[in-house]
């Protein structure tokens, strides 16, 4: 498979373009932000105008896109997959998905004769630019094994998780665990910022020894800085961490943390701050404690 369609070039969507084209592929990309589109057509990218336009001649469709509600209009709308889509081609969806809406649409489009397939990311949008992102796939395993030399190319790994919906269910718990790891991190940086300890030592120490994170080591500095970037904006945590409780419902398992945290995350939207990293919160944490 040479030829790849992008729906959706938005912070995850221009890097994996940008690392379609750079190994090699022929890439068509669609965005309903024309910015989007005019930004990648001088790496070589074909613009198109819409989702059916864009998968005509494709065999794999990728979709980047920030909710469900936007992956069931791309599919869905006047003009989209729905209405090109051919036997033969391989959807996957790389958003985060409530698991029991991706397994009906793999159903939907196995009718079709097409293969739709799971394939969410574990890695930030620099982590993308970097190709250091971990793929799950959920989905046929045939149709992995098709589609696996593609995502090595511009990833540092692949994994087939199982059956439809079990990529989307695994990176829920991806989230929820990288969300609790925020809390941790914020609580434990106030308490530090709090007491008076400098900020720098108190950096170091943590990333030297146990307490260490991903996250502690990619967003540590810029948290202690007040600065907050978005690698992962509060208006998508705010997203997952709905569908994380929702998934969670439908099992019968408690998750009272991650129920507590997503209220403080509910705070930060309602402060209107969706457009900022996750690890905003912190800045309620800090009012607070009384130190900001």
């Amino acid at each position: 498979m040479k030829k790849i369609a992008v729906i959706g070039l938005g912070m995850m969507g221009t890097p994996l373009t940008t690392l379609l084209l750079k190994a090699g592929y022929s890439v068509t990309g669609c965005d309903i932000v024309e910015g989007q589109i005019a930004a990648l057509v001088p790496l070589g990218m074909a613009p198109a105008t819409s989702p059916k336009d864009a998968s005509a001649g494709a065999e794999l469709i990728l979709l980047s896109l920030p909710n469900w509600d936007a992956v069931r209009a791309v599919v869905e709308g006047k003009e989209g997959l729905w209405k090109g889509a051919r036997p033969g081609q391989i959807v996957i969806d790389t958003s985060t998905s409530p698991p029991w809406e991706t397994a009906d649409m793999a159903e939907r489009f196995a009718r079709r004769g097409v293969d739709w397939m799971d394939v969410p990311i574990s890695g930030s949008s620099a982590q993308a630019r970097a190709g250091n992102m971990v793929f799950m796939v959920g989905g046929k395993r045939q149709v992995f094994k098709k589609i696996k030399p593609i995502l090595d190319a511009i990833g540092k790994k692949t994994v087939y998780v199982g059956k439809s919906g079990d990529a989307a269910m695994l990176k829920l718990v991806v989230n929820h665990i990288l969300y609790l790891n925020e809390a941790a991190a914020i609580e434990g940086l106030v308490l530090g910022r709090k007491a008076g300890l400098d900020p720098v030592i108190m950096l170091e120490v943590i990333s030297s020894g146990a307490a260490s994170s991903d996250l502690i080591l990619s967003r540590g500095k810029e948290m202690l800085a007040g600065r907050f970037e978005p690698k992962g904006s509060v208006g998508v945590a705010v997203k997952d961490m709905g569908i994380i409780l929702e998934s969670a419902r439908k099992l019968g398992v408690m998750l009272p943390m991650g129920g507590l945290y997503q209220q403080f995350l509910l705070k930060a939207h309602d402060r209107g701050w969706d457009r900022e990293d996750a690890t905003a919160v912190m800045k309620i944490y800090e009012q607070l404690a009384g130190i900001c």
